[in-house]
């Protein structure tokens, strides 16, 4: 179960990264390439909510508007994050070196091949025909919104197993680039594989 930005796609995983600091910028409180990156691999709400704890951010974001940010806050960022997430990702759908030639040795020692993400459904509709195009193909994909709750959760896992009929979980892998996904891969009981020079 590979995840895609950062792991398979995206040297870097600059995309996601990038917009976050747009849409707080736009919102008159910038936050740093590590404050970006700190919640990665989450659902993108959750990412964005997630930014808002931070207490220099949250600090910052008091002092500008007079209050803690909310649920609204967090909706309008979001409703912004998706469509200028969704105009840059096409730049952004490069296959990651070794990524082809690693996923060739997997399928012929009989490996089906998934692949999960915090992007939503409509995202993916931008990144599944670009890396196809490239070369890969997952026998599943699965976006943060096929499921009731994202990373760190295990359901994305649990669905990949029921639709490749693959069990226990033991017996399956979860490689990602973010302490998330490694969770994720910890609470639905499989073998996790950090990746760590191409993502976060």
């Amino acid at each position: 179960v590979f995840d895609w930005a950062g792991t398979v796609v995206d040297y870097g995983s600059r995309a996601p990264a990038s917009v976050f600091m747009e849409i707080f910028r736009q919102s008159g409180v910038e936050i740093t390439i590590a404050q970006a990156r700190e919640p990665m691999g989450k659902a993108k709400r959750e990412h964005i909510a997630s930014i808002f704890r931070m207490e220099d951010v949250r600090g910052r974001w008091i002092d500008k508007y007079g209050s803690a940010p909310d649920d609204s806050d967090i909706d309008r960022l979001y409703a912004e994050f998706l469509p200028l997430q969704k105009s840059t990702l096409s730049n952004h759908c490069d296959l990651i070196p070794g990524a082809l030639e690693t996923v060739a040795e997997c399928r012929r020692r009989g490996i089906k091949i998934a692949g999960t993400t915090g992007y939503t459904r409509e995202l993916m509709e931008v990144v599944v025909p670009a890396a196809a195009a490239a070369g890969y193909t997952p026998d599943v994909t699965l976006a943060a919104d096929d499921v009731s709750a994202g990373r760190p959760a295990p359901w994305l896992i649990f669905e990949v197993a029921r639709r490749l009929d693959v069990y226990p979980t033991s017996t399956m892998i979860k490689v990602d680039d973010t302490p998330v996904g490694i969770h994720a891969g910890r609470n639905a009981g499989t073998w996790t594989v950090g990746v760590t020079r191409s993502g976060n």
